[in-house]
Protein backbone atom coordinates (compact mmCIF):
# COMPACT_ATOMS: atom_id res chain seq x y z
CA UNK A 1 0.00 0.00 0.00
CA UNK A 2 1.17 3.57 -0.10
CA UNK A 3 2.05 5.76 2.53
CA UNK A 4 -1.81 7.66 2.21
CA UNK A 5 -3.56 4.73 2.42
CA UNK A 6 -1.61 3.02 5.53
CA UNK A 7 -2.68 6.15 7.28
CA UNK A 8 -5.57 6.49 6.97
CA UNK A 9 -6.54 3.19 7.77
CA UNK A 10 -4.68 3.70 11.09
CA UNK A 11 -6.36 6.87 11.59
CA UNK A 12 -9.70 5.10 11.34
CA UNK A 13 -8.38 2.40 13.27
CA UNK A 14 -6.87 4.28 16.07
CA UNK A 15 -10.66 6.20 16.15
CA UNK A 16 -12.82 2.94 16.03
CA UNK A 17 -10.02 1.63 19.35
CA UNK A 18 -11.01 4.95 21.09
CA UNK A 19 -13.99 3.60 23.38
CA UNK A 20 -15.41 6.92 24.83
CA UNK A 21 -15.67 8.55 21.25
CA UNK A 22 -17.64 5.08 20.36
CA UNK A 23 -19.75 5.26 22.77
CA UNK A 24 -20.94 8.84 21.13
CA UNK A 25 -21.23 7.37 17.57
CA UNK A 26 -22.19 4.76 15.29
CA UNK A 27 -19.43 4.35 13.46
CA UNK A 28 -16.13 5.58 12.41
CA UNK A 29 -15.44 4.61 8.57
CA UNK A 30 -13.56 5.32 5.48
CA UNK A 31 -16.27 6.41 2.81
CA UNK A 32 -19.95 6.10 3.49
CA UNK A 33 -21.14 2.64 4.16
CA UNK A 34 -24.12 1.55 2.16
CA UNK A 35 -26.39 2.39 5.40
CA UNK A 36 -25.50 3.83 8.91
CA UNK A 37 -27.47 6.31 11.45
CA UNK A 38 -26.44 9.37 12.49
CA UNK A 39 -24.27 10.02 14.44
CA UNK A 40 -21.26 8.77 12.16
CA UNK A 41 -17.67 9.91 11.44
CA UNK A 42 -15.79 9.79 8.27
CA UNK A 43 -12.76 10.10 6.35
CA UNK A 44 -14.37 11.58 3.27
CA UNK A 45 -11.22 12.52 1.55
CA UNK A 46 -6.95 11.92 1.66
CA UNK A 47 -5.77 14.22 -0.60
CA UNK A 48 -1.54 13.85 -0.51
CA UNK A 49 1.30 15.92 -2.24
CA UNK A 50 5.25 15.04 -2.54
CA UNK A 51 6.99 15.55 0.99
CA UNK A 52 9.97 13.77 0.45
CA UNK A 53 13.48 14.12 1.47
CA UNK A 54 16.84 13.28 -0.76
CA UNK A 55 16.91 9.45 0.92
CA UNK A 56 13.12 8.95 2.07
CA UNK A 57 9.74 8.82 0.29
CA UNK A 58 7.30 11.33 2.14
CA UNK A 59 3.97 12.84 2.04
CA UNK A 60 1.69 15.45 3.16
CA UNK A 61 -1.89 14.87 3.48
CA UNK A 62 -4.71 16.33 3.83
CA UNK A 63 -7.69 14.61 5.87
CA UNK A 64 -11.19 15.49 5.49
CA UNK A 65 -13.95 14.58 7.59
CA UNK A 66 -17.53 14.87 7.94
CA UNK A 67 -19.58 14.02 11.49
CA UNK A 68 -23.14 14.13 11.25
CA UNK A 69 -25.47 14.50 14.30
CA UNK A 70 -28.85 14.99 14.49
CA UNK A 71 -29.70 16.46 18.15
CA UNK A 72 -31.40 19.94 18.33
CA UNK A 73 -28.62 21.54 19.41
CA UNK A 74 -24.72 21.75 18.00
CA UNK A 75 -22.89 20.29 21.51
CA UNK A 76 -23.64 16.62 20.83
CA UNK A 77 -21.61 16.57 17.31
CA UNK A 78 -19.10 19.17 18.85
CA UNK A 79 -18.45 17.14 21.34
CA UNK A 80 -17.52 14.37 18.89
CA UNK A 81 -15.64 16.37 16.75
CA UNK A 82 -13.62 17.40 20.00
CA UNK A 83 -12.96 14.07 21.01
CA UNK A 84 -11.76 13.20 17.19
CA UNK A 85 -9.69 15.79 17.48
CA UNK A 86 -8.21 14.65 20.87
CA UNK A 87 -7.55 11.18 19.93
CA UNK A 88 -5.80 12.32 16.65
CA UNK A 89 -3.61 13.74 18.28
CA UNK A 90 -2.51 11.15 20.57
CA UNK A 91 -1.96 8.65 17.50
CA UNK A 92 0.92 7.03 17.59
CA UNK A 93 4.63 8.27 15.61
CA UNK A 94 5.30 5.17 14.32
CA UNK A 95 3.23 2.70 12.27
CA UNK A 96 3.11 -0.08 9.82
CA UNK A 97 4.14 1.79 6.56
CA UNK A 98 4.74 5.33 8.01
CA UNK A 99 6.35 7.75 10.26
CA UNK A 100 4.59 10.29 11.38
CA UNK A 101 6.06 13.94 11.43
CA UNK A 102 2.99 16.02 12.02
CA UNK A 103 -0.68 16.17 12.67
CA UNK A 104 -2.17 19.30 12.95
CA UNK A 105 -5.92 20.68 12.65
CA UNK A 106 -6.58 23.17 9.54
CA UNK A 107 -9.96 24.22 9.33
CA UNK A 108 -13.33 23.39 10.91
CA UNK A 109 -16.90 24.15 9.69
CA UNK A 110 -20.06 23.52 11.50
CA UNK A 111 -23.54 23.76 9.67
CA UNK A 112 -27.09 22.88 10.08
CA UNK A 113 -28.83 21.00 6.87
CA UNK A 114 -32.21 19.86 7.75
CA UNK A 115 -32.80 17.97 10.75
CA UNK A 116 -28.97 17.00 10.42
CA UNK A 117 -25.40 18.55 11.72
CA UNK A 118 -22.65 18.40 10.14
CA UNK A 119 -18.78 18.99 11.45
CA UNK A 120 -16.26 18.87 8.70
CA UNK A 121 -12.87 18.57 10.07
CA UNK A 122 -9.65 19.22 8.13
CA UNK A 123 -6.27 17.91 8.82
CA UNK A 124 -2.30 18.06 7.78
CA UNK A 125 -0.26 15.09 8.13
CA UNK A 126 3.25 14.98 7.36
CA UNK A 127 5.03 11.49 6.75
CA UNK A 128 7.90 9.75 6.03
CA UNK A 129 8.74 6.13 5.20
CA UNK A 130 10.20 3.82 7.54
Amino acid sequence: MSLEQDFALAAIDWLAGDTALMAQVNGVFHRAPARIAAPYALLDDVLATDWGTKDRPGRELRLAFSIREGSQDAGPVSAIAAAIESRLMAMPRNGSGYRLISLHPLRSRTVRIGETWLVTPDYRARLLSP
